[in-house]
């Protein structure tokens, strides 16, 4: 389904957000990790927790990079293997920006295999084209930094989904990205029909993330980024309790 989701029709895990029931957003999960890379649980036991707590889709959305043919394809055979119900689960990897021309960490070998590939800004890089240790940044210029890559990496064709916008600024530079940038990328989302990641983890205010992506009639998805068993549906906890008070 990778880059033909929008043609695909529904498919329980991406959605328009105009269209969206805002009182009665999906139970949905588009961002887990698993002990296959850095998560704390198996594959069953994720999918046994997402059933538990109701969810109704899932993306399994697994690190990965181009070398890692050696083991992708058993992750993505697992995640086949899974019942259908009462959780539908979709294979995916969440894979780097590494260049400041929009490039992701992937190869076909490996996204061939998914659903979807998300892309996340994970490093930061110089304008020399060099990876930036987190030490090396100031976090004065975390949040242009992120913005232009995110900016490029939105018109690759091979992406699905965006991965936590501002991740780094908010949570590793401690920083806000003012609402214009905010509003700017989720523009470009919708020109380019990327999908954008609404996480419980990174965005401190979830349910305007969604109010944002309704204005520019964006596509939307929800993700925890869970690497444990209790933190899988933490989107969906989460935006209840803002909706309440929105």
């Amino acid at each position: 389904m990778t880059g033909n989701w929008k043609a695909a029709g529904s498919n329980g895990l991406i959605y328009k957000a105009r269209e969206l029931d805002l009182a009665n957003l999906p139970k949905i999960d588009s961002h887990l990790h698993t002990s296959w890379t850095d998560g704390e649980a198996t594959v069953d036991a994720v999918y046994e927790a997402a059933a538990a707590c109701g969810l109704a889709t899932v993306l399994y959305s697994e690190h990965s990079r181009k070398m890692s043919v050696d083991w992708f394809p058993s992750f993505a055979a697992q995640v086949r293997a899974l019942p259908q119900t009462p959780c539908k689960a979709y294979v995916g990897t969440e894979v780097k920006v590494e260049s400041r021309d929009g490039d992701i960490d992937t190869i076909p070998a490996i996204s061939e295999l998914c659903d979807f590939v998300m892309a996340s800004v994970h490093r930061f890089i110089g304008s020399d084209g060099r990876t930036l240790q987190f030490e090396q940044t100031d976090p004065d210029v975390a949040i242009d930094l992120e913005y232009d890559l995110t900016w490029a990496v939105l018109a690759n064709p091979q992406v699905d989904i965006l991965g936590h916008m501002f991740g780094m600024s908010y949570r590793r530079f401690k920083r806000v990205p003012p609402d214009d940038r905010i509003r700017a990328l989720i523009a470009r989302a919708a020109e380019y029909v990327v999908a954008v990641e609404v996480n419980s983890y990174y965005h401190p205010n979830a349910y305007q993330m969604i109010e944002w992506c309704r204005e520019f009639d964006a596509f939307v998805t929800f993700g925890s980024n869970a690497h444990s068993l209790a933190e899988v549906g933490a989107i969906t906890r989460l935006l209840e309790r803002q909706a309440k008070n929105a």
